[in-house]
């Protein structure tokens, strides 16, 4: 599967052949690279590098783009132009050149709609990294619907419950809970374990139902203020 690298670079080449490593990029892939113009001398150092390295190495060969920084709109614009043409997965890499326009590099990717994995490196010399992906993003910015919240909720309050007893708890019938438990595995929000199948919430689960609580909070906090006022 074609893979496409959407990222910007600094003054070195490093962190971005580190990118291509982890992620086992092959000759045939995208790798568009965007910088400002116009290109800084030690940028253009770290091109030509990355450019040997890529072709020593059997990875993409590096196309570089140069943009106008301007207003927010027309740097949006050009980022989105190069991007849109650019096959699925998108792969970005947040913690090289500036950062302005990695900000704005992967604001596009998010509007874009397109598949995306992000990755992200300390500034102590990158050996922690930190990646999240569309589908997680897509999960917890998802609105969820008062029944799922009620499930999350039971799961959350009974660790380790089986479906059964789950269904139990809900006043729902085994089937429907289940049907709701493969969407909630798809989304992450789960695992099942064992042949006794206990579900848990997933990290990414505890999050999702954290931020409805708050939203529902300040929505009834709102709702209030309108009654008293």
């Amino acid at each position: 599967m074609v893979k496409s690298y959407f990222v910007t670079i600094g003054f070195s080449e490093t962190y971005l052949l580190r990118l291509l490593t982890e992620t086992s990029a092959k000759e045939e892939d995208r790798f568009v690279i965007v910088v400002p113009s116009p290109i800084l001398e030690g940028v253009k150092v770290a091109i030509e590098n990355l450019k040997v390295n890529s072709s020593r190495l059997n990875y993409p060969s590096p196309e570089v783009h140069e943009i106008s920084l301007s207003d927010f709109p027309s740097t949006l614009s050009q980022l989105i132009d190069l991007l849109l043409p650019l096959p699925e997965p998108i792969i970005t890499e947040l913690s090289v050149g500036m950062r302005m326009l990695n900000t704005l590099l992967f604001l596009s990717i998010l509007i874009s709609r397109k598949k995306y994995t992000v990755y992200v490196r300390d500034e102590g010399g990158g050996a922690k990294v930190i990646s999240f992906n569309s589908e997680e993003v897509n999960s917890l910015s998802r609105d969820l619907s008062n029944e799922e919240i009620k499930m999350l909720y039971s799961i959350d309050k009974n660790n380790g419950i089986r479906p059964r007893d789950l269904a139990i708890d809900l006043g729902k019938s085994e089937k429907t809970v289940l049907n709701k438990l493969s969407d909630f595995k798809k989304y992450g929000y789960i695992v099942i374990k064992g042949k006794d199948r206990l579900i848990e919430l997933t990290p990414l689960g505890k999050i999702a139902l954290t931020i409805h609580n708050e939203s529902k909070k300040y929505l009834s906090k709102v709702e209030h203020t309108k009654c008293e006022s």
